[in-house]
């Protein structure tokens, strides 16, 4: 019998009003088209979800609280001793607070680059908004979870708005194809993330971080939980693209909505980087140095298979698919310091704090991209191989100048956000003694210079293509507006390093602290 006293739930919904204002929002982008005409819509519809995480953000950022919002506690056995353990619980805290914030920057780009996608489709506006803003909302929620219960909702969340809206071209055989190999590989890595939960929860007695963090720190460990410890990480590495579970990503990213393809690369992957850090800092401690030379295993498989694999690519989507990749691979390389760091006791503020700079860097780099490809498809025909960006200069020097930056930025180099995000993963491996994983890292940036100019010398060495319409490419105001922003702050996340870095530098000390 389990003897101990429960404590009563509690409720902050206050903490949780940015979220319950971006899931209003959702459900008003769908009452948007039910009620509109169909020729006001797409801009309808976007401009209310914007609108909507225009002052989610706001309200973030000027009057959310920290502290738990949802906190339910029931008794429970763990190490033989009944206590009071967390069934499952939410906390907003620094770190919560910075995901929250880089994630709602992210939607609102999104939906300024989606805008002149949604203007071409025949129906659905309303419907691919709230899809996007309900996976946004999953991403911002896995930013506070407390236990593993939590994890698998949130998660999930993200992950079934994504099958549906890779698949939302319906008449699109290869939207269609994309969503399909989506929810099989989805699918097989949620079984496994399922079954690595329940290992978990059959040695820990609880589904909390906090119990599941006490069970480790005695030393309790079995083969069923050092089992479900990789089962868990394997089911991250699903959602974040890591060699030997990145099978999914070029296929996807290339038949997948542009819109879609940009949410995938960016948010949709920092919900599994969140949690790796989240659960992260509980599982590598007790783990044992086993740990460093799996996760280096696999994070220098990721980077080489990402790199090597951009440079035969002809189709921007798939090159950047693969380029994503091998991003990935740097952010694993973070967590691997961070395993390190944890494991060896030493201070490990500074691959957490790179990662997240990494993170908020990389979204505003990568939607400036897909920014780009959008218009540049849409006024090809949908073509996305090399000869549409032949002499995008002549066409647009707008979009050719943002595009190039944006590309600089993905291959590393200075002033540009992307160069920094790199050194400073790069310095937190130096930081913990693992300096052939740096060099390799600093290697794969030269071969990423290779296949980002291929595509540099299309824009501005080459002449349009005569059988693809050749004329000036019309930007709208509100892919202009997403330019522009993606522009300032790829290079003033450079320029202006030091608030950025302080902002993420709070918010890691918060990841840790909560973990001890």
């Amino acid at each position: 019998m389990l003897a101990a006293t429960s404590v009563p739930p509690q409720l902050g919904l206050d903490r949780l009003l940015p979220e319950l204002i971006v899931a209003g929002t959702g459900f008003a982008a769908i009452v948007t088209e039910l009620l509109l005409p169909a020729g006001r819509r797409a801009v309808a519809s976007g401009l209310t979800a914007f609108l909507g995480l225009a002052i989610a953000l706001i309200v973030l950022l000027t009057a959310t609280p920290t502290g738990l919002a949802l906190s339910v506690h029931a008794p429970a056995r763990v190490g033989g001793v009944v206590q009071d353990v967390l069934v499952t619980g939410w906390l907003s805290d620094a770190f919560s607070i910075y995901v929250r914030g880089t994630v709602l920057v992210t939607g609102m780009l999104l939906l300024l680059l989606s805008m002149r996608y949604l203007q071409r489709m025949d129906r659905g506006h309303g419907e691919m908004t709230a899809l996007l803003l309900f996976a946004l909302l999953g991403v911002m929620l896995v930013s506070g979870v407390q236990d593993l219960l939590s994890f698998f909702v949130c998660l999930e969340l993200v992950t079934i708005m994504a099958y549906v809206l890779a698949a939302f071209r319906r008449n699109d055989s290869r939207s269609t194809e994309a969503g399909l190999k989506y929810l099989v590989v989805g699918a097989v890595s949620t079984a496994l993330l399922l079954l690595g939960i329940a290992f978990v929860y059959g040695h820990a007695g609880s589904l909390s971080f906090e119990a599941v963090a006490a069970t480790l720190a005695r030393g309790e460990m079995s083969v069923f939980l050092g089992l479900g410890l990789v089962l868990v990480l394997v089911g991250l590495l699903f959602k974040v693209g890591g060699v030997p579970f990145h099978v999914w990503i070029p296929d996807v990213y290339q038949g997948a909505p542009t819109p879609v393809t940009a949410f995938l690369a960016t948010a949709s992957k920092a919900a599994g980087l969140v949690l790796l850090l989240r659960f992260g800092t509980i599982a590598f401690v007790a783990g044992g140095v086993a740990w460093v030379p799996i996760l280096a295993v696999i994070a220098t498989a990721t980077l080489l298979f990402g790199s090597l694999g951009a440079l035969g690519q002809r189709n921007i989507k798939r090159m950047m698919g693969y380029s994503g990749i091998g991003h990935a691979g740097y952010l694993l390389m973070g967590i691997t310091a961070m395993a390190s760091a944890e494991i060896a006791g030493r201070a490990a503020d500074g691959p957490p704090t790179a990662i997240l700079f990494y993170l908020l860097a990389y979204a505003l780099t990568g939607l400036t991209a897909f920014a780009v490809i959008v218009l540049v498809a849409g006024a090809s025909g949908g073509e996305h191989g090399g000869r549409a960006w032949r002499g995008l200069w002549k066409r647009s020097p707008f979009l050719a100048v943002a595009m190039l930056l944006a590309l600089l930025s993905l291959a590393g180099v200075p002033p540009m956000s992307g160069f920094f995000a790199k050194f400073l993963v790069l310095k937190a491996l130096v930081d913990q003694g693992l300096t052939p994983l740096a060099f390799l890292g600093a290697g794969a940036v030269i071969v990423g210079l290779y296949f980002y100019f291929v595509w540099m010398k299309e824009m501005y060495f080459k002449e349009p293509d005569p059988e693809l319409d050749a004329g000036p490419i019309h930007v709208p105001l509100s892919s202009r507006l997403a330019l522009i922003a993606g522009m300032i702050g790829m290079v003033g996340m450079g320029v202006f390093m030091g608030p950025f870095h302080t902002w993420a530098e709070q918010a890691a000390a918060a990841l840790l602290a909560t973990a001890r």
